[in-house]
């Protein structure tokens, strides 16, 4: 009986320890997450607070920025203009009242009629790929050259509506160009690095409903 008693106050305080520490987590994720709704695009998201999220005109924005001197998103063209302040996150998330591929050709006028067959998208490696996450599925192209540019995000929500998503490229942190350039912005307290960004970014989607 003895024995009984010891093994049972021993499963109740593994239990109470283990339920501490998964609520102390839980706490210390949920101050780190800011939960944002959209009830006008029926769009709602979890994202950490650390970026800022805003709507303009039906389409909604989530950025970081750093102080770090640039030219802009594409920092090797060599513009003129310096900005004060660099942007190392930036997604954008708007929906069309089209259907999946009606969507695609007016975002992307560029795909060739042989990517739609049927009123079908044609995957093509590399270039159209299938992207599923959550309770998405849809379609991910890239779209631009040398670390800059974006991935468009293709999620069809019913047969007349479609979710664009796009994640901007930031050239400087691409790792396409040799040098110290992209370790001084790391170096920035609070850079986000391309990999920390497709972690944020593969998390709110996670979190996404629409």
């Amino acid at each position: 009986m003895k024995k009984f008693l010891l093994l049972l106050t021993i499963i109740i305080v593994i239990t109470s320890i283990s339920l501490f520490l998964n609520d102390n987590k839980k706490t210390v994720t949920d101050d780190t997450l800011a939960t944002y709704r959209n009830s006008t695009l029926g769009i709602s998201f979890k994202y950490p607070k650390i970026l800022t999220a805003s709507a303009t005109d039906g389409t909604i924005t989530l950025f970081h920025d750093i102080p770090f001197e640039n030219t802009g998103e594409c920092d090797m063209t060599g513009e003129d203009t310096i900005y004060p302040r660099l942007t190392d996150f930036r997604v954008t998330m708007k929906k069309m009242n089209k259907g999946l591929v009606d969507t695609m050709k007016t975002v992307s006028p560029y795909i060739p009629q042989e990517n739609f067959i049927n009123n079908q998208v044609i995957e093509s490696s590399g270039f159209i790929d299938k992207f599923s996450i959550g309770t998405l599925n849809g379609y991910a192209i890239y779209e631009g050259a040398e670390g800059c540019g974006q991935t468009t995000y293709y999620f069809p929500v019913k047969d007349d509506q479609t979710l664009i998503v796009g994640k901007a490229s930031i050239q400087i942190l691409s790792g396409i160009f040799s040098g110290n350039r992209e370790q001084e912005v790391l170096a920035v307290p609070g850079a986000i690095s391309r990999e920390q960004s497709q972690q944020i970014f593969l998390s709110i989607l996670q979190t996404l409903s629409i």
